[in-house]
């Protein structure tokens, strides 16, 4: 079950070049999405190194995630002003 949930919360990382695509030239906004699918490898990792002795951290690393891909989403349609 964790191993299904930590691969699908990894899974919308790959719509990254069309978040670029839609991000508008902005400083901040572009550190971000660099940083954005190394944060995304890095979490799942940990979330998969994890799953077995400490579950809660999986489903936790699982749950920050998705709420990072939606973030990134809000980001780039609502760039700062």
């Amino acid at each position: 079950m964790i191993k299904a949930a930590i691969i699908i919360a990894a899974l919308p990382v790959l719509a990254y070049p069309a978040l670029l695509s839609a991000a508008p030239e902005s400083g901040s906004v572009e550190i971000f999405l660099m940083l954005y699918p190394v944060y995304v490898l890095v979490a799942t990792i940990c979330a998969w190194i994890c799953r077995e002795r400490r579950p809660e951290i999986s489903w936790i690393l699982v749950i920050i995630m998705l709420l990072t891909h939606a973030a990134m989403w809000l980001l780039v349609c609502n760039p700062p002003q």
